[in-house]
């Protein structure tokens, strides 16, 4: 859904239409959960922030100006409460590492056969110690596109980025994880 339909869903909202807000809730959460998730590394908790977020949305409507783009209010409101989130002390001990967010994206065996169980899990290690030396924008990139499976295009609305950067990003990314990679291979 383009940027103008979202904005004539959200001006809708505000003149009292529910119809609409369950629409942007549809086109829009699964975003705001794949933003929630990239900092706090659990899907729990991403899901409580965006429903957090919604809740934020329905009791400021008022505070929006329909003159300005609605999906930059709501990723505002995001950021700022993911922020909040993540300045909590206790929140900071629950954080997962990159290796057990890694684990989340693949399953640790497939029950079937033990050495492609293996397989799968040194090449997990092995992605895992490789994206940690990619820089935080090959990172934040490469998991959009990648391993969430995200649009080009989409991904690089949601990052904020232009277009040609995200595709210049991503092509050194994907080109450094080879290199790495292949090291790492050739090591074991």
């Amino acid at each position: 859904m383009n940027d103008q339909k979202i904005d004539q869903l959200a001006s809708q909202f505000l003149a009292g239409d529910q119809d609409s807000l369950r629409q942007l809730v549809v086109e829009l959460t699964r975003k705001l959960i794949a933003l929630a998730y990239r900092y706090t590394h659990d899907w729990e908790i991403a899901r409580d922030l965006t429903q957090e977020t919604w809740l934020k949305v329905i009791t400021s409507i008022q505070a929006y100006d329909p003159e300005r783009s609605f999906r930059r209010w709501l990723l505002s409101i995001h950021r700022n409460g993911c922020i909040s989130h993540l300045r909590r002390a206790a929140v900071k001990r629950e954080v997962a590492t990159p290796n057990e967010t890694l684990q989340e994206l693949a399953p640790t065996t497939s029950g079937q056969d033990p050495l492609e169980d293996l397989e799968r899990r040194e090449f997990r290690a092995r992605l895992d110690r490789a994206l940690a030396l990619l820089s935080e924008s090959q990172r934040r990139v490469f998991a959009c596109v990648d391993l969430e499976r995200m649009g080009q295009a989409e991904a690089a609305r949601y990052l904020g980025m232009q277009f040609a950067t995200l595709r210049t990003t991503l092509h050194f990314a994907r080109r450094r994880l080879a290199v790495i990679l292949r090291g790492l291979e050739e090591a074991t």
